[in-house]
C-alpha cells in the first residue's frame, strides 16, 4: 500500500504541472480621504464623492484585482505610504514633501482656496485688476469682519498672512467644527462678512442647506494657482508598477473626461468657469499616459 504522504507528494507534483488557473488574485487597496465631499461612503463602499468616483472608475477597468477601500485620516494614510505598504491614496494634493514619499498619477487640477462672501459684500472687497481679493489688505479693513476656524490650516501662503495680521484686524477665529459648514452659516446670517474655504466645501454644504449656495466665491490674489491632485502610491517597486498601471487606465480621452467629471460634480459653476482654461489644458495632457 502506498503511504499517504507519498500520495500527497505526487498530487502536489501533478498540481504544479497543471496550468495555474486558480492563482490568487491581486489585491488593490485604496486609501480614501475621510472628509466629504472628497469621499462619501455608504456601508464602507464608495459612492459619489470625488475620490469615490475616481476609484470606482479605475476599479471597473482593473478586473483582475480585488479592490478594497480603506477610509482613513491623513495621519494614518501617509504613515502607511511612508512604510511602503501596498496601498494608494486617492485625491491627494501634491506638494514637495509628499513627492519624497510617493509616486503620483495626476488626476485633477484643484481650484485653490477661495474667499467666501455674501453677494452684497462684493462691492466692498479690495480687488486687483484681475478681480482677485487682496487678502493682506482685507485683513486690515476696519469694517469687514472675517471668521476662520481655529487651528485649521488654509495652506502655507494664507496661513502666513493670517498669522501676521495686525492686532486690530477684524478677523476672528472660532472652534466650531463640522468641516467649516457652521462658519459658512455665520456668513449667511451676517455674523461675519467673509470666511475662507474651498469651493467644493461650499457646494457640498449647499446640497443640504440651500441658503449656503447663495454665497459667492472670490479668488485670492496671494493664493490664486490651482493645485495638482492625484493618486499617490509608495515610493518603491510595487508603487511604481501600480502607478504605471493606473496611469494607463486614466491616460485616455475617456479617462481624462471621467477625472474632470468627478471633480466638477462638486465644484461651483463660478470656479469651473474661472479656471476653465487651466482645467481644459490639464484634461488635454491627461488624455494620454504620462509614464
Amino acid at each position: 500500500m502506498t503511504h499517504p504522504a507519498a500520495i500527497a507528494a505526487r498530487l502536489a507534483l501533478l498540481a504544479s504541472l497543471l496550468p495555474a488557473t486558480g492563482q490568487a488574485r491581486d489585491r488593490m487597496s485604496w486609501l480614501m480621504p475621510d472628509v466629504p465631499p472628497a469621499s462619501m461612503p455608504v456601508d464602507g463602499k464608495p459612492t459619489t464623492g470625488i475620490a469615490d468616483q475616481i476609484a470606482l472608475y479605475i476599479a471597473a477597468r482593473w478586473p483582475d484585482a480585488d479592490h478594497r477601500f480603506i477610509y482613513a485620516n491623513p495621519k494614518r494614510t501617509w504613515l502607511m505610504i511612508e512604510r511602503g505598504e501596498q496601498a494608494c491614496v486617492v485625491a491627494a494634493l501634491r506638494n514637495a514633501e509628499r513627492d519624497k514619499l510617493a509616486y503620483f498619477v495626476n488626476t485633477n487640477l484643484v481650484p485653490p482656496l477661495q474667499l467666501v462672501v455674501q453677494e452684497r459684500t462684493l462691492p466692498h472687497l479690495p480687488l486687483n485688476a484681475h478681480g482677485e481679493a487682496d487678502l493682506q489688505k482685507l485683513l486690515t479693513d476696519p469694517v469687514l469682519r472675517g471668521i476662520v476656524v481655529e487651528r485649521r490650516s488654509y495652506g502655507a501662503a494664507v496661513d502666513e498672512l493670517l498669522a501676521k495680521r495686525p492686532a486690530n484686524s477684524r478677523l476672528e477665529t472660532t472652534s466650531v467644527g463640522d468641516y467649516g459648514r457652521n462658519v459658512l452659516k455665520l456668513v449667511v446670517h451676517g455674523r461675519a462678512d467673509y470666511t475662507l474655504d474651498y469651493d467644493y466645501a461650499l457646494q457640498y454644504a449647499s446640497k443640504s442647506e440651500p441658503e449656503i449656495g447663495l454665497l459667492k466665491t472670490v479668488p485670492i490674489a496671494q493664493n490664486n494657482k490651482p493645485m495638482l491632485g492625484g493618486i499617490a502610491c509608495p515610493r518603491n517597486a510595487w508603487g511604481m508598477a501600480t502607478v504605471k498601471r493606473i496611469d494607463q487606465i486614466v491616460g485616455t480621452p475617456e479617462g481624462a473626461a471621467a477625472m474632470i467629471r468627478a471633480q466638477n460634480s462638486w465644484h461651483t459653476q463660478a470656479s469651473q468657469q474661472r479656471y476653465a482654461a487651466q482645467i481644459n489644458e490639464f484634461q488635454r495632457q491627461r488624455a494620454k499616459p504620462a509614464h
